[in-house]
């Protein structure tokens, strides 16, 4: 008999299993899933059995090597189990030893041979549901969808997109029994001791990120993934660049569990895929804090001759709120970019030509990409003018504005990469809290009782087509975690913009955004990948790119469902030494997964492959 074995170590793609020849003494202890011991060129590594073969034949023997012997007389993953990480090896295109290796355990040898679990007799697998979506509106509603969703006879998975969410679904549960924590966080031990736990079906409650996807589930029955549309699910900087929910879609059909897809905002793609039946659910989205948000015109403010970053209507409620202040600004530094009033030049990163961001302490122009650092200059370094402006603002500047003003009853505050650090709940009294995305979770909500949103459509003119949802999801987001009695302040110059003039009209902005998406097949009318690739010079990137559009439309030439686009550059193109060119592949959702599978399996190793990105052309 022959074992398919996938050695625990990163292998090239198309060589992840290897044949090893069964000794006659294993042949009725082993099952697929196994961890056992294999000779690899001269080495006696891990590897864990995929399929058993029966072949007998004489010359097959005498050519490949025999397995060295069982770690455990029990399977280390169970056939669902195993049958989920095989797709996302091949889903995603990483290679399968890889992907074991970030399910199993710290593999330490004087440790794991003590490992004794009991495992639960094999599962049938129940008739597969369709994944429901369920929207709630306030933490009670949150609460009680989510206690439901948890199996009474089984295990259940609940997935969140950060870290610092795990105590918000901790503090939702009725019952706090049983219930395991996974996240990155975990040292080797614990992780060693939940590993165990999690496989012998004793942890009956797993909270967890993305990580938590991979563990040895014994008796999965549903699987919830909390606040779906958050992009930080997607994981767009290692491989496998999976999405949690769809990864969690796939665990969920593997083991026959039912799949549970919660928020306050449902994903475009979503709210699509529940409206025309694809998932169950019947709740719509509905206006969030809408009594207590306002819009303020900049424009107006402007022909008022307010110049500065705060409207009047701000400086007037942050005079009289009687809480904490939060003023949200997606950028540090002083302005957003230095320019030329005369010629139009715009201070760019010598690296890799982003926007130059001046920061006042240090009298410098960075760039928060790259980190590379310029001198401030006086004059136009096109053309010599002396007309050299500071456009937009950021927190350092907004913090010198503010200390300018009448706040003497609140602390400023700054919270963004550069101060991070400084933990906000020590300091005592009023607080304004000026923050960047990093401050998002740092702040206590509960004590917010003004939030302004300084610039919100500074992003909207970015040409990537997630942006419109990814904003659309922020400002939710903030309107879900603030008090009922908090005031909501956005500040944009297009508030017929559709995301501000449907935020009452919450099915209207839906309805506008997935029309725009029907046009140029975005998802839900289609699926994405993202292959990109970088190189020494900007021509080659470009020419390598070129050879792989060629390869792939050869390849798919009478596969009327999938397009392939021109190399294209990347924003920046140079990045860390490297030039990135790019190609986005757009497949009908008839076949996709078998599409994105041939895809994936037709590009070179050194290729990054990102279905369902985030991006399309930046990083």
């Amino acid at each position: 008999m022959i074992a398919k074995v996938a050695p625990i170590r990163r292998m090239p793609q198309k060589l992840s299993e290897l044949d090893y020849l069964l000794p006659t003494e294993m042949i009725d202890k082993i099952k697929v899933g196994h961890l056992v011991f294999i000779p690899f060129r001269n080495l006696l590594v891990y590897g864990i059995v995929t399929a058993l073969i029966n072949d007998t034949t004489a010359s097959i023997k005498n050519k490949i090597k025999s397995i060295g012997e069982l770690v455990w007389e029990e399977p280390a993953f169970t056939q669902p189990q195993l049958n989920f990480l095989k797709e996302i090896s091949e889903f995603y295109s990483t290679p399968l030893g890889f992907v074991l290796q970030s399910a199993l355990l710290p593999l330490k040898k004087t440790k794991i041979k003590k490992i004794n679990f009991e495992v639960k007799k094999e599962i049938t697998i129940p008739e597969r549901k369709k994944p429901e979506l369920k929207i709630y509106k306030n933490n009670s509603e949150k609460k009680e969808i989510i206690n439901k969703g948890i199996s009474s006879i089984g295990q259940t998975l609940i997935i969140v997109p950060e870290v610092s969410a795990i105590s918000e679904i901790i503090n939702c549960l009725n019952t706090k029994e049983n219930t395991t924590i996974i996240s990155s966080d975990l040292g080797d031990k614990e992780l060693f001791d939940l590993w165990v736990k999690i496989r012998s079906g004793l942890a009956q409650v797993v909270v967890g990120t993305r990580r938590a996807l991979f563990m040895p589930w014994a008796d999965l029955r549903s699987v919830i993934v909390d606040d779906e549309a958050n992009p930080n699910h997607k994981s767009w900087d290692m491989a496998p660049r999976l999405h949690a929910r769809e990864a969690a879609l796939m665990l969920a059909h593997a083991h026959g569990a039912q799949c549970i897809l919660t928020g306050h905002t449902p994903s475009v793609e979503s709210q699509y895929f529940a409206r025309v039946g694809v998932y169950s659910g019947t709740n719509e989205p509905s206006a969030l804090h809408s009594n207590s948000t306002v819009l303020i015109d900049m424009r107006d403010q402007r022909r008022g001759r307010n110049y500065s970053s705060i409207s009047t209507d701000l400086e007037e409620a942050m005079t009289t709120t009687s809480g904490d202040v939060f003023l949200f600004i997606n950028r540090k530094g002083s302005s957003s970019y230095v320019g030329c009033r005369d010629c139009g030049f715009v201070s760019k990163c010598p690296t890799c030509q982003r926007g130059l961001v001046y920061h006042e302490n240090t009298s410098t122009l960075e760039c928060h990409f790259c980190h590379t650092k310029v001198k401030i200059f006086l004059t136009c370094p096109k053309c010599h003018g002396t007309n050299v402006a500071m456009y937009g603002v950021g927190t350092q500047l907004l913090e010198n504005e503010l200390k300018k003003k009448n706040f003497s009853d609140k602390t400023i505050l700054r919270l963004d990469s550069d101060t991070i650090d400084i933990r906000n709940e020590k300091i005592e009294g009023k607080k304004i809290i000026i923050g960047t995305q990093l401050a998002w979770d740092k702040i206590d909500w509960s004590k917010i009782t003004l939030m302004a949103f300084l610039d919100a459509d500074s992003s909207l003119f970015i040409p990537e087509y997630k942006i419109s949802e990814n904003l659309w999801w922020q400002i939710r987001d903030a309107q879900f975690r603030l008090p009922d009695t908090a005031e909501l302040i956005i500040q944009t110059g297009h508030t017929e913009h559709q995301i501000f003039s449907n935020l009452v009209q919450v099915e209207e902005y839906y309805k506008t955004e997935l029309q725009e998406r029907r046009l140029f097949s975005y998802p839900p009318f289609g699926y994405i990948l993202r292959l990109y690739n970088g190189e020494k010079t900007a021509l080659l990137s470009e020419r390598v790119a070129q050879d792989l559009v060629t390869h792939l439309q050869a390849l798919t030439k009478d596969q009327k469902t999938i397009t392939i686009s021109s190399p294209l550059p990347f924003s920046p193109t140079y990045f860390k030494g490297l030039y990135y060119y790019g190609i986005i592949v757009k497949i009908g959702f008839e076949k996709y997964k078998q599409s994105t599978k041939f895809i994936g399996h037709n590009i070179p190793e050194k290729w990054k492959f990102d279905p369902n990105p985030s991006n399309l052309l930046s990083f």
